[in-house]
């Protein structure tokens, strides 16, 4: 029996400052990289050619539709003929050092068709050093495809969400097994500028796609996670599957700017009013970007509490006063 194709399927949209190591990464353990990018305009496009195994789709479309990303990806997986283990990674995603020594790869290598692989995220927090103290729950990750499957059919029965979609479709019939040795490696917390405008983005383009009101207590604890950070056990190292280090490849400096542009967009077509339960008329990058809202004051005074208390979010004063903002807000 020939083995599965492993491979990794990626949407992109200017993460020049990873794509290289990234791509460095994956070209050293799958067979194959299906990247599609949306209107790269930092050299991702430029990095992805450099590398053999890359396979580079566009995806068209001006506004962020993350399903809709991932079923362009599943389409071009379809082309490719046989058993498929499809790894749904970002680019700021790496397989932590030594996974192809682990029981867990074996067992993803030895699996049959309908299992999914369910693993952690290893958020590293400012450094190689630190990590996030709160123990990240299952995700799945990986999907052994039969060879008579239509990935793409499968995600678009399943998935239609356009913020925080599936990476996969997870049918109930699929075998789903935790793996506790191999960590997905996740940098984007090392890049707290780009990180905070991107979150800001996220929120601005969720309420904007939304026919209904939507929390402003709940939206502010989903994207305004405070970190404790602890060390790591030794130092991270970002590495290919062969042990070489690429840690120089990744650049911290990108800012993520044009998450600003896309928002100031929507507020200028759009009003501000809409969104003015956000927490992110402090956000630096949109006020130099011409952005300069106040809120009403009983909507800053909510929003001090939800900055001071949340350190505390899981407290029972703190949840039954957010269960009572709740309704009023």
């Amino acid at each position: 029996m020939p083995k599965p194709q492993l491979i990794v399927i990626t949407p992109v949209r200017n993460e020049a400052w990873v794509l290289e190591a990234f791509l460095t990464h994956c070209s050293s353990w799958a067979d194959h990289i299906i990247i599609a990018d949306q209107h790269s305009t930092d050299g991702s496009r430029e990095i992805a050619q450099r590398f053999p195994k890359v396979t580079l789709i566009d995806n068209p479309t001006n506004e962020m539709h993350q399903a809709n990303a991932r079923l362009l990806l599943f389409q071009a997986v379809d082309r490719i003929e046989g058993e498929k283990i499809v790894w749904a990674m970002d680019a700021d995603e790496f397989l932590s050092d030594g996974f192809q020594h682990t029981t867990g790869w074996k067992t993803i290598m030895s699996s049959a068709t309908g299992s999914i692989f369910c693993l952690r995220w290893q958020n590293l927090i400012g450094d190689y050093q630190h990590e996030d103290s709160v123990e990240q729950a299952y995700s799945e990750w990986v999907y052994h495809f039969d060879s008579n499957d239509s990935t793409a059919t499968l995600y678009a029965e399943a998935e239609k969400r356009a913020i925080h979609e599936s990476r996969l479709p997870c049918p109930l019939s699929a075998t789903y097994t935790n793996i506790d040795d191999i960590r997905f490696v996740h940098l984007a917390r090392l890049n707290v500028r780009r990180t905070r405008n991107k979150n800001d983005f996220y929120q601005v383009s969720t309420l904007d796609k939304l026919n209904r009101p939507i929390n402003g207590v709940s939206i502010y604890r989903t994207y305004h996670t405070t970190n404790h950070p602890r060390p790591t056990s030794a130092t991270v190292r970002l590495t290919t599957a062969d042990g070489n280090d690429i840690t120089s490849l990744v650049h911290i400096g990108d800012s993520g700017l044009h998450y600003i542009d896309e928002m100031v967009a929507i507020l200028q077509r759009t009003g501000y009013r809409k969104f003015r339960w956000l927490s992110i008329w402090d956000n630096p990058d949109l006020r130099a970007a011409g952005i300069d809202y106040r809120p009403p004051l009983h909507i800053r005074i909510i929003h001090k509490y939800l900055k001071t208390t949340q350190r505390h979010v899981g407290s029972l004063p703190v949840r039954i006063i957010d269960k009572l903002l709740k309704k009023i807000v």
